[in-house]
């Protein structure tokens, strides 16, 4: 019986790390903790160049990025490091993991499941049935079987025990939910260009998974190193608050108040990533996106569109209808959600870098 979550490559690769080819580590990697002050500045090289950004709070939670935040190596370097001290045994074992990966997204996508489905499956694979996957041939149809067909997390890992004969506790899997759900973009968007309707799907899905505050973020996972630019580039806006963000929302998605929406411009649904500046979303300040608008006005003539702006001076949030705002707030409250009627705003306005259709309009697309 595997009563607890594995880290599978510190099964073959002790004092090292492994990392899977960028290609494959696009979706799925894995690190083993070193003990050694060489072994960690590996970790730190990998993590910052190799992993994705899906699976660093996995890392942080292993406890690793504690070792990690002061070191810098040549990234290029570190992998040719890694690449040589491997044995031909490990290399083998390496290749089976990212068989095994590819094998999990492409059962998937054949039965048309949601791209979160297929890395929250590869994550689980990861950390607690690398072992089990040795034993059963037909492993990769029935880990997808149980992603598939369950409704909830509970039924879930009740299936993964039933159908693997594992004992995974219920607070293990809740804390490797959670990280995926801090971290990966889990959203359907509408098949036209960006648009308010799309905008309130956004807002929505940040609030649910419980996004933080970190001025000058835009929805990108908030790592050392993004942090300390933040902290060079705003100063006290950020630095005031440090010892806060680092215990709360280090290795989580941030933005501030008008990052918020800006992230939402710049995400590119195709590769999941969010890129700075693009899709004609301009960066510009909540007061600078609230004078650019063209379609604006006091707040009691505001018409009731979901995906409306609402702006006081120095701040803005995303009517998503029914009464409601979603916003960063601030450093201690993240992105939250409250009555139009609060907060104080002042004035309505169309987010000048998207269009706003209808919901038939979106339905039919």
């Amino acid at each position: 019986m595997h009563n607890r979550f594995q880290q599978p490559v510190m099964h073959f690769f002790v004092k090292k790390v492994i990392f899977m080819s960028a290609e494959v580590a696009a979706a799925k990697a894995v690190v083993v903790v070193a003990s050694d002050k060489r072994g960690r500045a590996v970790i730190a090289t990998i993590l910052c160049s190799i992993i994705m950004l899906f699976f660093l709070p996995l890392i942080v939670y292993m406890g690793v990025m504690s070792s990690l935040e002061e070191v810098k190596i040549d990234n290029v370097q570190a992998q040719q490091m890694i690449v040589q001290n491997m044995s031909a045994e490990e290399k083998a074992k390496l290749q089976h993991i990212e068989n095994v990966m590819t094998g999990i997204s492409k059962e998937c996508t054949k039965r048309k499941l949601k791209s979160i489905v297929g890395k929250t499956a590869q994550a689980v694979y990861a950390c607690a049935f690398y072992d089990v996957e040795k034993t059963d041939n037909d492993f990769i149809s029935k880990l997808v079987d149980c992603f598939e067909q369950a409704k909830d997390d509970d039924e879930l890992l009740n299936m993964l025990n039933s159908t693997f004969g594992t004992n995974i506790s219920a607070e293990d899997f809740s804390h490797l939910m959670s990280v995926i759900s801090n971290t990966v973009i889990d959203i359907d968007l509408s098949n036209t260009d960006k648009n308010n309707l799309d905008l309130v799907k956004w807002a929505q899905m940040a609030y649910d998974n419980k996004w933080g505050y970190v001025w000058g973020s835009h929805g990108n996972v908030l790592t050392s190193s993004e942090f300390k630019r933040l902290k060079k580039v705003f100063g006290a806006n950020v630095t005031d608050k440090e010892d806060y963000i680092k215990s709360h929302w280090l290795g989580r998605r941030t933005s501030d108040c008008v990052g918020l929406i800006k992230g939402y411009g710049w995400y590119n649904e195709e590769s999941g990533t969010i890129k700075y500046g693009t899709n004609g979303m301009a960066d510009v300040t909540a007061d600078g996106m609230f004078s650019a608008a063209t379609e604006k006005g006091p707040i009691n003539t505001m018409p009731d569109i979901p995906g409306l702006a609402v702006w006081h001076q120095g701040h803005i949030g995303v009517y998503i209808g029914n009464g409601y705002v979603i916003h960063a707030a601030n450093t201690y409250d993240g992105v939250i959600k409250t009555p139009i009627t609060s907060s104080g705003w002042t004035h309505w306005l169309k987010v000048p870098y998207i269009n706003y259709i209808e919901e038939t309009e979106a339905n039919s697309n």
